[in-house]
């Protein structure tokens, strides 16, 4: 997945004594992490009021009507809107949405997007916006931070943070560590990244304390689009971490870089050809 993860949730202001939950708007792409994180929010009794996600090739912001899908598709944001009857929108330039839109909402909360989102006009407006990034802060920023992870660059996390001016730099509002099982798939760490991530929302968004810690401006990495070197198979990793590389970045089919070899291999497997070499053993995978 190369995306930036960015969850923008919108509540409506709570200026009465009024019990209602705030709801909820989730601003992402038509992806994975964007649709498995509504969906967990949808059955955990965190149903999002509306959808908004990315659509450049849209003009003006529009309610996308719902489709009966031939099939529905897991991982579709537009087939789990349907199924959850969740008004969905389509948006290019932010700056037609109007205010009277958004100032229904309280918060915002983006995941997966892939342009800076007016902070300053959500701060002026009253509406609370976070982000939800799936690496530790400020540790590892940018717009692809899976892939960091995946390669043992950082360990596995959800980082809440406020929203602002620039990518992942935010006060921090929480972080949990996100276990993944052995044997992880890039689809499944993605899914468990968004379960993970709603999970934590439903926890911190109704206790959030005023004075949330600034991030650090050192200790940080920019987590871009990989290249195809970052897709080496480096001899001195231990086994165990360039097996879960390869595993936790197998849906992108980039094949990987062997070193000693000279040459690019593409899966793991018992019969190939060729040795990669690693710092306490060695495996086969094949071309």
């Amino acid at each position: 997945m190369q995306c930036r993860v960015v969850v923008v949730i919108v509540t409506p202001c709570c200026c009465d004594d009024t019990t209602e939950s705030p709801m909820i708007v989730v601003v992402g792409m038509e992806c994975l992490l964007t649709a498995s994180f509504v969906h967990t929010l949808c059955v955990s009794g965190q149903k999002p009021a509306a959808v908004i996600v990315a659509d450049r090739t849209r003009g003006t912001f529009d309610r996308v009507p719902h489709r009966l899908p031939i099939m529905v598709q897991d991982g579709r944001v537009d087939d789990t809107a349907h199924r959850f009857d969740i008004p969905l929108y389509r948006v290019c330039d932010w700056r037609t949405v109007p205010d009277t839109f958004l100032m229904q909402f309280h918060t915002i909360v983006v995941a997966c997007y892939p342009t800076l989102l007016p902070a300053q006009r959500f701060a002026q407006l009253g509406i609370r916006a976070w982000n939800v990034h799936p690496a530790p802060l400020p540790a590892v920023r940018g717009p692809d931070p899976l892939f960091y992870t995946a390669r043992g660059d950082a360990p596995a996390t959800i980082t809440i943070h406020e929203l602002d001016a620039t990518y992942d730099t935010g006060a921090i509002i929480a972080a949990s560590a996100v276990p993944l099982p052995s044997g992880c798939t890039e689809l499944q760490s993605i899914r468990i990244h968004a379960t993970h991530a709603a999970q934590l929302y439903a926890d911190v968004a109704s206790s959030v304390q005023v004075g949330v810690p600034q991030q650090p401006a050192t200790d940080t990495c920019w987590a871009a689009f990989p290249t195809s070197d970052a897709y080496t198979l480096q001899p001195d990793w231990p086994m165990e971490r360039t097996l879960r590389f390869v595993a936790l970045t197998n849906a992108r089919r980039h094949a990987y870089w062997v070193p000693k070899t000279r040459q690019w291999v593409r899966t793991i497997d018992p019969a190939g050809t060729v040795q990669v070499q690693c710092a306490d053993g060695v495996f086969r995978a094949s071309l």
